[in-house]
């Protein structure tokens, strides 16, 4: 029950900040999409920030890249402890923060503490902190003595390569009146490493990932790619992949793939054509067999998938087919 108070919650302090926020999305790698201007979120609410597992995040991490959207944990608890306020965690390069974290941040005020192995750490700007020291003729040796420290530690501080304890940042701050510590971007976009292969636009299922999917979803997949879209298959999401087309102006396109029409597709194909709204995209859902004309949702079966030139081709189809239904 606390979970879902903490869901509504943070559902309401987004609207309040002028965000448009999804409906709940169930059992997925993110609980809400929230969007303003050029910030997309999704947001992830966990009593426990440790029940993330690396696949929850890695696929959480990949729809946010594709999406450029930033992922952020709202959570209460630690395996170990109750959540910090004040304090970034970090879970599989995703931020984490208690609700009043998060509240304070939207307006104005970002933490500057972030929790780290060891304890928790203090982010400075380490030019500020060199240049306070030399205007006060405070040497490094004797900044060092006062914030219990070596002075190849304050060098590293300096420098920016390291960061210091939350007591030294305080006893650095104190000894030279001036304050060093940096706020922490909750919004930041991650950095999601690739190498040279991926950003080469290849089949959805690499050699070295086996993914449990039906055969008729690889298919309409495989077509997809075919037709040149950067493509994301998913299984902890509303929808079965996220494609992209940068040639696009609006190049977002959320895909259900279904054998045929059934009450749980298209209660998520709806779910899903909201969701293509907020993000100013497209949904479409795709049907081995399509038996009717569906009112305002995009259906293409996959003989007519089949018969697309190219991605364009496919958007182009989509936008007929929702302006067919505005009559």
């Amino acid at each position: 029950m606390m979970r879902e108070i903490l869901l509504a919650e943070c559902i309401n302090l987004l609207r309040s900040h002028n965000f448009n926020v999804s409906q709940p999305l169930g059992r997925a790698c993110f609980d809400i999409i929230a969007n303003r201007g050029y910030v997309r979120l999704l947001i992830k609410i966990l009593k426990n920030i440790d029940s993330l597992s690396e696949e929850q995040s890695k696929e959480l991490l990949k729809i946010a890249n594709i999406l450029s959207a930033v992922p952020i944990i709202i959570g209460i608890r630690t395996r170990n402890a109750m959540m910090e306020h004040g304090v970034v965690y970090d879970r599989y390069n995703i931020k984490a923060v208690t609700f009043e974290t998060f509240e304070e941040y939207l307006k104005g005020s970002p933490p500057v503490v972030y929790a780290h192995r060891g304890g928790f750490f203090v982010k400075i700007d380490g030019e500020a902190l060199k240049r306070a020291r030399e205007r006060l003729n405070v040497s490094v040796g004797e900044l060092a003595e006062a914030s219990g420290v070596s002075r190849k530690t304050i060098y590293k501080y300096e420098q920016n390569k390291a960061n210091p304890s939350v007591e030294v940042a305080m006893r650095i701050e104190e000894y030279l009146d001036v304050p060093l510590a940096k706020g922490i971007d909750l919004f930041e976009p991650v950095n999601v490493q690739k190498d040279n292969e991926s950003q080469k636009r290849g089949p959805p299922f690499p050699p070295d990932e086996e993914i449990n999917i039906e055969e008729y979803k690889k298919q309409a997949l495989n077509i997809l790619n075919e037709l040149g879209f950067n493509l994301i298959p998913t299984l902890r999401a509303p929808f079965d992949a996220v494609a992209e087309k940068h040639e696009e102006k609006h190049n977002i396109l959320l895909t259900n793939i279904g054998e045929q029409e059934n009450e749980d597709i298209r209660r998520r194909a709806i779910l899903v054509r909201e969701i293509s709204k907020l993000l100013d995209g497209y949904s479409l859902l795709i049907l081995e067999k399509k038996e009717r004309h569906y009112k305002n949702l995009a259906v293409i079966s996959m003989k007519e998938l089949e018969k697309m030139d190219d991605a364009l081709d496919l958007i182009e189809f989509i936008k007929d087919m929702l302006k067919s239904d505005k009559w």
